[in-house]
């Protein structure tokens, strides 16, 4: 159904506006996916519960709510529309997303973000994640991925993957029962002379921007793994390290 919302006082858009804060996020299940593409693109698992345009851009957008089978569809004033996007110049649709389940690590490839704080750098490993047919991100004190920043960084891929959020490391020692766990360190043997385990699946370990692998991960891996670096470099960024060696463990077997 397809309704028009003029007033900022509308109960349901002050609902939309507090899903920006972790809390309400929490407290509702629900989370934000925000653009023409990441909406377009979501998955047909991912679970829209109120599609949110913009004026301007309504008969761009009310096409895709037609083909999802939303039911709920707000049409608000772009002044008003930005007043509940999390980017500077949005693009007229908005999506109200049902948080998937937390759900149990497999026997399969895992990623394993240890600390990671940055918003865009978990967003883009698991866009990396989706990309390369690993379906698990385990998180252990990292930001809060439900975020709509990690949303926007992934291009909507967190939806496409499984992500369990854990505190306690031994916890997620636990849950990796089984994998072969290959932490990413520049004291590491270099990547590319390491040949991808096949017996057992991978769990690469990725650590905090600031701090790498926790002491912790490293002294529990099975293999300590490094990127080679020339020209003075003495590291990378943690989502292009994650992605590099992602593609070489999991898509060179």
């Amino acid at each position: 159904m397809e309704r028009l919302v003029t007033s900022a006082a509308n109960a349901e858009l002050k609902k939309i506006r507090s899903l920006k804060d972790k809390d309400a996020r929490r407290e509702y299940g629900l989370m934000i996916a925000e653009g023409g593409r990441t909406v377009t693109d979501l998955p047909d698992t991912c679970v829209v519960r109120t599609l949110v345009l913009a004026e301007s851009a309504r008969d761009e957008f009310i096409r895709l709510a037609n083909r999802r089978g939303v039911k709920d569809v707000l049409v608000v004033p772009d002044k008003l529309f930005r007043s509940l996007c999390d980017t500077v110049t949005p693009s007229g649709v908005l999506a109200v997303v049902a948080t998937p389940p937390p759900a149990r690590i497999t026997a399969n490839d895992c990623m394993v973000l240890d600390g990671i704080s940055d918003p865009g750098n978990f967003g883009t490993i698991a866009r990396t994640c989706a990309a390369c047919g690993v379906e698990q991100i385990l998180a252990v004190n990292c930001t809060d991925w439900t975020s709509p920043k990690v949303v926007r960084a992934s291009m909507g891929c967190v939806f496409r993957v499984s992500v369990t959020e854990l505190n306690d490391p031994d916890a997620a020692v636990s849950a990796l029962s089984g994998h072969e766990v290959c932490v990413l360190d520049m004291k590491g043997e270099d990547i590319f002379r390491v040949k991808p385990g096949k017996e057992r699946p991978t769990a690469l370990v990725v650590g905090s921007e600031a701090h790498g692998v926790s002491p912790f991960f490293r002294a529990r891996a099975d293999k300590t793994l490094s990127l080679p670096m020339r020209g003075g470099v003495e590291s990378l960024n943690a989502a292009i390290a994650a992605s590099v060696a992602l593609y070489t463990l999991v898509c060179g077997r």
